[in-house]
């Protein structure tokens, strides 16, 4: 009897335009946030949840996406997301309350991360182990490019055009993905209408939740990606409100950010096998713990500016390179056997804490802006901690 051939394979282009949906939206809108306060006549907190709520609905969807992929398919979830995106992004653009603006931003987060979540799991669907590692590594180094150029992009979009043109943008470019998957993405899933049940995802959780070797990775993912997501929330309101600079200012200066962590990914992929992944995990800490604690102290002194600010925190970025790709791998090697439920259950605490993050940093950040920077030094000491407690591990 012959075997079933593979899936016919997407493109890399629609790989890569489906993954992005997700960090474009995430970051374009953060120059806007000031702005988008003194529009709305509300708190810098409040229009900061435009972030937490979009994190909220990409955690969300992780745990429920692969289940509704595996019943109907992952093209009509691909497609369904992209067009919930698009939706999204236009009530956005002619959101008159905040309230209307919130929801449009749970709608672009439950679309892109449908998408996002999806784009591993067409990989998976089609290729070999080793050749989706390799795609997934190429994918990853064109997505990193996403949140390098899109503060950048949004800074200068509001400067030029106004906050509401972000949100036009963004639904031309979700516009011109859905026509892309609708023609180009073919369809992956093995097993159409065999799927998991709702409930049945959740039963690996447990034995998840117990395994000392997940946790620690999935609290050192955690810290280091929530103290970006709390960097994006109040940075902004740093660079504008505090050192009075335009929002364009901050976009230019993130791109250090985003530097600094295709820096750490490429020393990654170069090191990981020489050297040892948990290794890497614990470097990438050390050097983000020390990057903070040198812009802890320059946030003291009276020459706190955008440099001052975004060049530790560039070094940061090396460390989070480092930590993030070590940490998301070490979580899933845990227990092998329960790969598909370690990514659904490591991706919603990661997103969730990323959210409670936004929150308060947002508050802390118009109290105190030093606040951030505190706040980042003690996610990077909680992640160090962790990690040094980690069960040793082999080869898996």
């Amino acid at each position: 009897m012959n075997a079933s051939p593979l899936p016919a394979k997407p493109t890399l282009m629609v790989l890569v335009a489906i993954s992005t949906l997700q960090p474009i939206a995430l970051n374009l809108l953060a120059p806007a946030t000031p702005t988008l306060a003194r529009h709305f006549a509300t708190s810098y907190a409040t229009i900061q949840l435009t972030l937490t709520l979009f994190l909220v609905a990409v955690a969300l969807t992780q745990l429920i996406i692969g289940p509704l992929s595996d019943r109907f398919g992952r093209r009509p979830c691909v497609n369904a997301g992209i067009a919930l995106f698009v939706a999204g992004s236009a009530l956005g653009a002619l959101a008159e309350t905040t309230g209307v603006l919130l929801a449009a931003r749970l709608l672009e987060g439950a679309g892109a991360g449908s998408a996002f979540a999806l784009s591993r799991a067409i990989i998976r669907d089609t290729a070999s182990r080793d050749e989706a590692a390799s795609m997934i590594a190429s994918v990853t180094m064109v997505m990193v490019v996403a949140p390098m150029l899109a503060p950048y992009l949004g800074g200068h979009i509001e400067t030029w055009l106004g906050w509401r043109m972000i949100f036009w943008f963004m639904t031309g470019v979700g516009v011109v993905v859905l026509a892309l998957t609708t023609l180009r993405l073919p369809e992956t899933a093995p097993r159409i209408g065999v799927g998991t049940s709702f409930l049945g995802i959740f039963r690996a959780f447990p034995g998840l939740i117990v395994d000392r070797g997940f946790v620690v990775n999935v609290i050192a993912l955690s810290m280091t990606s929530g103290a970006f997501f709390a960097f994006i929330a109040a940075a902004p309101f740093i660079v504008v409100e505090t050192m009075g600079r335009g929002p364009a200012v901050y976009g230019a200066y993130f791109i250090l950010n985003a530097l600094g962590y295709m820096v750490g990914n490429f020393a990654m992929s170069r090191l990981a096998v020489k050297l040892g992944t948990a290794r890497l995990v614990r470097t990438g800490l050390a050097i983000s713990f020390v990057a903070m604690t040198g812009a802890m102290a320059l946030s003291l002194t009276p020459y706190w500016t955008p440099l001052t600010l975004f060049l530790p925190l560039a070094i940061n970025a090396i460390g989070n390179g480092l930590t993030i790709p070590g940490s998301t791998a070490e979580s899933l090697s845990a227990k092998p056997e329960l790969a598909g439920s370690a990514a659904g259950l490591m991706g919603a605490i990661q997103l969730g804490a990323g959210a409670l993050a936004t929150i308060l940093a947002s508050w802390a950040v118009t109290v105190w802006p030093q606040a951030l920077v505190l706040m980042m030094w003690l996610m990077m000491a909680a992640g160090l901690l962790a990690v040094s407690r980690a069960p040793a591990t082999v080869g898996r």
